[in-house]
């Protein structure tokens, strides 16, 4: 299989999955693009589509994006995406992938016991922009963190989505700033990301049709199984 067919291929699943829960694009993303080119080609290529993916998603729910939630959980996650984009340079990438990923799970499994609830607050925002900005400069995988962050709002799931995504978008727009600047972006990255994620507008478009009925406690309990499996499967991918 042609390393093209592979990223249209894993562009629609994971446009399909975060167009359903908000997140997971990136963490089915980046496997099949490091196995292609390689993980410092892989993160830089699936902001690329990740960006393209949120543009789209903030587009089709732009009326019931919540922008001063959108902008408080930004205060923080701008400088620590530059930050984190610089630490991409520097730090194991493997170390880190797979910490994120045992972390990531066990706060799944917390959700799932509906014993652990992140409080509703400014500073849930704030805190929480401040370290999915750091996860997002450093491996482009902030999704299951701003989720988390988001799904305190109690928003209806195309709320969620979009305010989330338009949160996504400017921290993507930064990251790449920086990438470009540390020198870790190419025409080739933009060209290889643009395609696989004109492919997650594709599944993001589909998804975000069916989505609109979902029960809110059905839905958190699903971003939480989906948020393990793609820990999983990222943990064992490095």
């Amino acid at each position: 299989m042609s390393d093209a067919l592979i990223l249209i291929i894993a562009g629609f699943v994971s446009g399909l999955l975060s167009g359903t829960v908000g997140f997971g694009g990136g963490m089915i993303l980046l496997p099949a693009m490091t196995s292609c080119f390689g993980i410092e080609a892989a993160v830089p290529m699936s902001t690329v589509s990740q960006l393209l993916s949120n543009i789209f998603r903030t587009t089709a729910g732009f009326r019931q994006v919540r922008w001063k939630k959108a902008g408080m959980f930004l205060i923080l996650a701008l400088p620590l995406t530059i930050a984190g984009a610089y630490g991409f340079v520097i730090v194991p990438k493997e170390i880190m992938t797979r910490l994120l990923s045992v972390l990531l799970i066990l706060f799944a499994l917390l959700e799932m016991s509906e014993k652990f609830r992140l409080p509703k607050s400014r500073w849930t925002m704030l805190a929480g922009g401040g370290v999915a900005g750091a996860i997002n400069g450093l491996l482009s995988l902030s999704g299951p963190v701003s989720s988390a962050v988001f799904l305190t709002l109690g928003l209806s799931p195309i709320a969620y989505i979009a305010t989330e995504a338009a949160a996504a978008t400017v921290m993507h727009i930064v990251q790449l700033a920086a990438y470009g600047e540390f020198g870790l972006m190419s025409w080739r990255i933009v060209a290889e990301g643009v395609w696989a994620g004109a492919a997650m507008m594709l599944g993001n478009w589909i998804a975000m049709k069916r989505i609109k009925t979902i029960k809110r406690k059905i839905y958190r309990r699903t971003v939480a199984v989906v948020m393990i499996a793609c820990s999983i499967w990222l943990f064992f991918s490095v």
